[in-house]
């Protein structure tokens, strides 16, 4: 559990890993079309990369096979609705009172957010090692903050405060960053396609509420070492850019199978079945949530539904969901 925790970890914060089970996607390449099931034109999907600090280049994404051809073929674009949504007013204030709910721990923390009395963080660890490190990161934290001695609040609050932090720091990277995303997005504008999204809401505060879901599950000591672990991932930044490149590097050629290759040998590829909760939410329940939207689209016109490339990967990916529909999805070659 604690480690499937952390996969979610790295995979969120990093935005574009792949998770792969069982080769549905057993061809390389990004770009699958769509046809069949009473299809009176073929759409496409698409497999995106949000950034990892690589500015992409239109060449570099249109060398992507058949992508330049796909999208003269299609009526509109829909995207990750968390990741850039052009909402209107009521919508907007929607993502703002989410967005203070997230983060309304930090200024007024609940009883879940402090430690028990006669409980200490040196009692949660059976490693000194664990400990001493936990208790040398915090202290210099709560001195930054301002915030007293760190002992007084839970694992569980700390690791909301770490988390919530990284993903607004990723957030802050994403919009300056070129992402795939960003990139065909202004393309497809300029190009006169419309633009749609696959689901509303803001990315950071649903994936915030996921991790404190997911965190809520574990014992006090459980909490603990997660939280050592987030903190063991975040020192370890050096390991993470040299994942990131590789990453970058496989899919800029436009190659699922060495991606997979790359995260099995991270350890970084569980499998769906057993899976925790937190993962199934943010993968796969938000894979079967696009189904139907996804259907009621490609219905009505020729579209491309560009969504992180994980989401093309794996035994509930977006590909195997419509198989399972009747619909016939094949690699463009």
């Amino acid at each position: 559990m604690k480690e499937k925790l952390l996969f979610v970890l790295i995979v969120l914060l990093t935005g574009s890993a792949a998770v792969a089970q069982d080769n549905v996607a057993d061809t390389a390449g990004w770009l699958w079309e769509v046809s069949g099931n009473g299809l009176a034109q073929k759409s496409y999907l698409f497999g995106t990369c949000h950034g990892e600090g690589h500015n992409f280049t239109k060449e570099e994404v249109f060398s992507i096979t058949g992508l330049e051809a796909a999208l003269n073929g299609v009526k509109a674009v829909l995207f990750e609705g968390g990741l850039n949504p052009e909402k209107n007013g009521a919508d907007s204030a929607a993502i703002v009172a989410e967005a203070k709910k997230a983060t309304s721990f930090i200024s007024n923390p609940g009883p879940e957010h402090f430690m028990p009395e006669g409980t200490s963080y040196e009692s949660l660890f059976d490693s000194i090692k664990h400990f001493k490190m936990v208790d040398r990161v915090l202290t210099g934290l709560a001195e930054r903050l301002n915030d007293g001695e760190y002992w007084k609040k839970s694992p569980r609050y700390w690791c909301s405060f770490l988390i919530l932090a990284q993903l607004t720091q990723q957030d802050k990277i994403q919009s300056e960053v070129v992402s795939v995303d960003k990139l065909l997005k202004q393309e497809v504008q300029e190009r006169g396609i419309d633009v749609g999204y696959v689901e509303g809401g803001t990315a950071g505060a649903s994936v915030f509420t996921m991790f404190t879901n997911a965190i809520d599950t574990l014992s006090m000591k459980g909490q603990a070492e997660f939280l050592y672990r987030t903190l063991e991932v975040m020192a370890n930044r050096d390991r993470q850019q040299k994942l990131f490149e590789g990453m970058t590097k496989a899919y800029l050629e436009n190659d699922t199978c060495k991606m997979e290759s790359l995260l099995r040998g991270e350890g970084l590829v569980p499998g769906a079945e057993d899976s925790d909760d937190s993962q199934k939410e943010i993968t796969y329940d938000r894979n079967v949530a696009w189904i139907p939207v996804i259907e009621q689209n490609i219905a009505q016109r020729p579209c491309m539904i560009a969504v992180g490339c994980r989401h093309l990967l794996g035994s509930k990916s977006l590909i195997a969901l419509l198989r399972r529909k009747g619909y016939t999805v094949e690699a463009v070659k």
